[in-house]
């Protein structure tokens, strides 16, 4: 009921009270905001992208080392890695402005995108790890009986078999991107806008179909990543569905 709320008010023309209804619809606030919309979907996309590729990249590896050495990353470093989740982004995120501060990179992309990473990263491990060690051992031994190395074995077997779970994590990990406000707000000093950061900014204006515009990018925005982990799959193994 939200998100129709917030779709009609973003082609409501005129809305007076007690009409249920607008009396018409019309897509002036989506054409009037078109620029400035299509300039904050980039940075979020590219943002989020660049996030979850790194995250998706350093939890496959943490993964399979794991998976190759037979030892799990220990509890310490499992309490490490999700620190950013059990504490407060208040308690920390300012730390991490001085941090960039003192580097001489904040505003920049990149410390946006390292900022996001420390909560994107988390979300993928925890997403991922389950399906990666619920594998069947007797892949890897039978592909190392047929004498595939375990870079082969890897890239031929484990990754297409975990190919969904590995986008899924991948697609809550950029939901997570996107919903990042106060880091990107601090870290990016307002000069990196995303959906989010735009939609709590007109939040407390009076326009409503401005904001109903935001708001519903900001949450048609992780339905793309969703929709690419449920179709890509599909796509690729539409001939093994029996399997």
């Amino acid at each position: 009921l939200g998100i129709l709320v917030l779709a009609l008010w973003s082609v409501a023309g005129f809305w007076r009270f007690p009409d249920a209804l607008p009396q018409d619809i019309t897509l002036k606030s989506w054409a009037t905001q078109s620029g400035q919309a299509m300039r904050v979907l980039t940075n979020t996309f590219v943002i989020g992208g660049l996030a979850v590729l790194v995250a998706t990249f350093l939890a496959v590896g943490c993964l399979e080392r794991e998976h190759r050495s037979g030892r799990d990353g220990g509890q310490r470093a499992l309490l490490l890695l999700y620190v950013p989740l059990l504490v407060p982004q208040i308690a920390f995120v300012f730390g991490l402005q001085m941090f960039a501060l003192g580097l001489g990179i904040d505003t920049s992309l990149m410390a946006v995108v390292l900022v996001h990473l420390v909560f994107v990263l988390p979300y993928v491990f925890l997403s991922l790890s389950d399906p990666w060690r619920s594998v069947d051992p007797r892949f890897a031994q039978v592909a190392a009986g047929m004498g595939q190395s375990p870079n082969a074995y890897l890239w031929r077997v484990r990754l297409p078999l975990l190919l969904r779970a590995v986008l899924t994590a991948a697609a809550v990990g950029f939901s997570v991107s996107i919903a990042q406000y106060l880091p990107t707000l601090l870290i990016g000093a307002g000069r990196l806008p995303t959906v989010t950061t735009e939609a709590v900014a007109l939040a407390s204006g009076g326009n409503r179909r401005i904001v109903g515009v935001y708001a519903f990018l900001q949450l048609i925005a992780p339905l793309v990543g969703f929709l690419i982990a449920a179709v890509v799959p599909a796509i690729l193994f539409r001939n093994r569905r029996e399997m």
